[in-house]
């Protein structure tokens, strides 16, 4: 490309240079041609580099990428996500502010639907604060692992985490159950969906705060209950999972530019007929594709646009007040949850979990990594990172472009530099913005 534009300001500046293949035109004919030569620098300057259209392994690529390659979201745990009754009534309990102990939070006080099931913030803020960043949940039904270290394996197991977190909704099983009991609506629900409620309503026991997950005094309690009767109130508790599970099977992954385009590319559309991405999104679009410059698709690629795993990209925190081992923890928390895909009060055969038969167990080379993020929509669902260090799509790119240096072998897995120009980084960033929900969220 320097080459070419060298000798167009040859032929331009310098009529008499012996490169210059005008000279041995006669002088009237020179200002014809070079009008001639500037049309060609104008179309060898457009369309990517003068490219007219995408390769066939880019066109392949691309079409990868497309939702139509999603098929349906399996539950082999949870044989209600499908229920439209447990559907319905999950997303009650979504909006439920009395599963909390104070009342005042929900599952949507931080998966706020008006922001794509996301807050906004850094970090997470309800009964007290986190250091995770809240994930949006359109499409979470296709995932194998949630929070961002996998400590869940279950939309349905990790939707319980949250009711009885400290800094979350604060709440507990026992004081659930109770609240189900005595609610007759919901009672009628619950029951028209999993059958009888095992308690009455007045069962003293539903009077305490007891809980495996609490404070000492809760823990405490909870130990002293007979096991009959935590194993009711853990059913009771895990229906009402199952249920918010099911509700959370109903947010579908929103359609994006990003799938306009790829309609475009389906349809034969060469580079200057594209219509939904502008020039600067096009050389973005052949950077994300570049696996030897960006190698983005490593970890972002299927429909999703993530690979469902965990990578180390140094943000790690291991020292500190609060410190983050990511998937060294993670994994071991879904191995030791009692509502697991192998549980008791899971609904899979346990040779159907193979998420978790085939997990990877390495904890140690697991250190610091944390789940790759879905890309689809990306642009409404910032900050990013898992603790929101980043509120821009074009701060990640420059993170990535130059990465924290090693200070011992293989410390993460990021390589040294893209070596990505500016206009390229601009380029990148803006085609991530493709990525943005066409409809605006309710």
């Amino acid at each position: 490309m320097r080459k070419h534009i060298l000798h167009i300001i040859i032929i331009i500046n310098d009529p008499q240079h012996s490169l210059n293949p005008l000279a041995q035109l006669p002088l009237v004919l020179r200002p014809a041609a070079i009008r001639c030569v500037l049309i060609g620098c104008l179309v060898l300057l457009a369309g990517s580099c003068g490219r007219s259209e995408f390769t066939e392994r880019e066109q392949t690529i691309l079409q990868s990428l497309s939702l139509e390659n999603l098929g349906p979201p399996s539950s082999e745990s949870n044989k209600y996500a499908f229920n439209k009754q447990a559907q319905q009534f999950g997303e009650q309990l979504f909006h439920e502010k009395n599963l909390s102990s104070s009342q005042k939070f929900s599952c949507a006080s931080c998966h706020l639907p008006g922001k794509f099931f996301t807050d906004g913030l850094p970090t997470g803020v309800a009964a007290g604060s986190t250091n995770r960043n809240t994930q949006a949940l359109h499409g979470a039904a296709w995932q194998s692992w949630f929070y961002w270290d996998g400590r869940r394996d279950s939309l349905w197991s990790q939707a319980l985490t949250p009711i009885e977190a400290p800094q979350e909704m604060d709440g507990n099983r026992v004081a659930v159950t109770h609240f189900i009991a005595n609610t007759p609506d919901y009672r009628q629900q619950y029951e028209s969906i999993f059958g009888p409620l095992p308690f009455s309503g007045n069962e003293s026991v539903l009077l305490t705060s007891a809980t495996p997950m609490g404070d000492q005094e809760q823990k405490r309690t909870w130990i002293e209950l007979p096991a009959e009767t935590q194993d009711k109130i853990n059913t009771v508790f895990a229906n009402i999972g199952k249920s918010l599970g099911a509700y959370q099977h109903t947010l579908e992954p929103v359609t994006t530019r990003f799938d306009q385009f790829i309609d475009e590319i389906k349809a034969g559309k060469k580079f200057r007929q594209i219509k939904s991405l502008n020039k600067t999104e096009l050389q973005g679009a052949l950077l994300f594709l570049n696996d030897k410059k960006t190698q983005c698709l490593e970890c972002h690629n299927g429909p999703l646009l993530s690979n469902d795993a965990f990578q180390n990209i140094a943000t790690g925190n291991f020292t500190g007040p609060i410190f983050d081992f990511g998937r060294e923890f993670g994994s071991q928390a879904a191995m030791l949850n009692e509502f697991n895909c192998q549980g008791r009060y899971s609904d899979a055969a346990p040779d159907e979990c193979l998420h978790l038969i085939y997990m990877n167990r390495d904890t140690v080379h697991m250190r610091g990594a944390f789940k790759t993020p879905t890309l689809r929509n990306i642009p409404n669902t910032g900050p990013y990172f898992h603790d929101g260090r980043f509120t821009t799509l074009e701060q990640v790119v420059r993170y990535y472009a130059n990465p924290p240096a090693w200070t011992r072998p293989d410390e993460h897995e990021l390589r040294p530099g893209f070596e990505l120009e500016e206009q390229e980084i601009i380029a990148l960033s803006r085609f991530l913005e493709s990525f943005a929900a066409i409809e605006q969220s309710e």
